[in-house]
């Protein structure tokens, strides 16, 4: 009788024993920091060409809609003013795809151990900051004196076509999306995977507030700009 009481004692410690351990839920995995990062290539000689279409509003005057072609290639590698590590970003534009594209402008990139910075007419913004996952938040205004900004990491891996190109795998970045009666600033910017980015939304629009048009969102001045991915690659 004593053997059987505590063969049972020891049945129901292992039961116990087991339904303890299973209801633990398993530790957090650690993060993969990497996630995202083929999102946004670096490799020298990286490129992409946009097809740009901006049409800007101004008080009294018909909206004025302008293209042109924009290509962004990866340069060299420099040194910053703090040590680090940069990469030159060459800026070419063209009216049109039959002119030869000229020097616009230099931007450069810094990829640290988990963030990308690009530097666009002298301010840093944080344009990755990884992993990157769903509904992720950080500061774009991290480097800069401008008030904190929150971008946001929406549709990650979601397949999207722009223009006439299809891509599996994409990222969208929300930068701004303000709207009120007086104004809207809207920026977004979307990155395919092992390409970069593929196409850039801004609306930067101030609407009428007199009395006979306020609450009407009729533009008076400010612009909307898109830029459309058509070509990419090494060279």
């Amino acid at each position: 009788m004593k053997n059987t009481i505590i063969y049972i004692y020891s049945v129901l410690s292992i039961l116990l024993l087991f339904t303890f351990t299973s209801c633990q839920e398993d530790p957090e995995k650690p993060k993969d920091q990497t996630t995202g990062q083929s999102f946004y290539p670096t490799q020298k000689g990286q490129f992409q060409t946009f097809l740009v279409k901006q049409t800007r509003f101004a008080f009294n005057e018909n909206p004025v809609t302008t293209t042109y072609q924009l290509k962004e290639v990866i340069g060299d590698e420099f040194v910053g003013e703090n040590g680090e590590k940069l990469n030159e970003i060459l800026r070419y534009t063209r009216p049109n795809g039959l002119e030869v594209f000229r020097l616009d402008s230099v931007f450069s990139v810094r990829r640290d151990e988990n963030i990308i910075v690009k530097m666009e007419h002298n301010i840093p913004y944080v344009k990755f900051d990884f992993p990157i996952e769903e509904g992720k938040t950080w500061n774009g205004n991290l480097f800069n004196n401008r008030p904190s900004k929150d971008y946001l990491a929406e549709n990650v891996n979601a397949p999207k076509t722009i223009g006439s190109k299809s891509f599996s795998n994409t990222i969208t970045i929300i930068e701004s999306q303000d709207s009120s009666l007086v104004d809207k600033n809207l920026r977004y910017e979307i990155y395919a995977n092992e390409v970069g980015m593929i196409y850039k939304k801004t609306e930067s629009l101030l609407y009428c507030n007199l009395p006979e048009c306020f609450g009407q969102k009729i533009i008076e001045r400010g612009i909307i700009s898109e830029l459309t991915i058509f070509d990419w690659g090494v060279e």
